[in-house]
């Protein structure tokens, strides 16, 4: 089994266990969501794709397990150093500071931030089509849906 696959088990198993009702259905929906749109991007910018679909799957993990949004980004990809024991350093820190970054819309960060970025607005955006975005949600909704916007 390759490491996404392991990973994607282990979040399954773990929202499964600590989430109920519509917060299981919105961590199941949003995630795997999220983590799909990371890999569709980062195929076509020649991204690992491993890589954006984990930063995808776990960027809201903890938000989810821990039921509190406070500061999620930064603790999440604190926690899940813990479970990268198969990637090398530089792997992780893609996935750590991906993570951490991802609530901070309105700054530019590296490559795989961004395209967390940009999947989480596009998640929220299919989810929810009359949702009131930031202005920098909605700039990052109108490079891929301009005439939605």
């Amino acid at each position: 089994m390759n490491r996404y696959e392991t990973l994607k088990d282990y979040f399954f198993t773990h929202i499964e266990e600590q989430c109920h009702g519509i917060y299981k259905q919105k961590a199941l929906l949003h995630s795997i969501q999220v983590s799909t749109l990371c890999q569709k991007l980062a195929l076509e910018q020649h991204l690992d794709v491993e890589l954006a679909g984990i930063i995808g799957l776990f960027h809201d993990y903890i938000q989810f397990t821990q039921h509190s949004s406070f500061q999620h980004g930064l603790r999440c990809s604190e926690w899940i150093s813990s479970i990268l024991s198969e990637f090398q350093d530089d792997e992780k820190a893609i996935i750590q500071q991906a993570i951490a970054r991802h609530s901070e819309k309105d700054k530019v960060d590296d490559v795989y931030s961004e395209i967390l970025k940009d999947a989480d607005v596009l998640a929220q955006y299919f989810a929810e089509t009359d949702i009131v975005l930031s202005d920098e949600g909605q700039k990052r909704l109108k490079k891929y849906l301009p005439e939605k916007i």
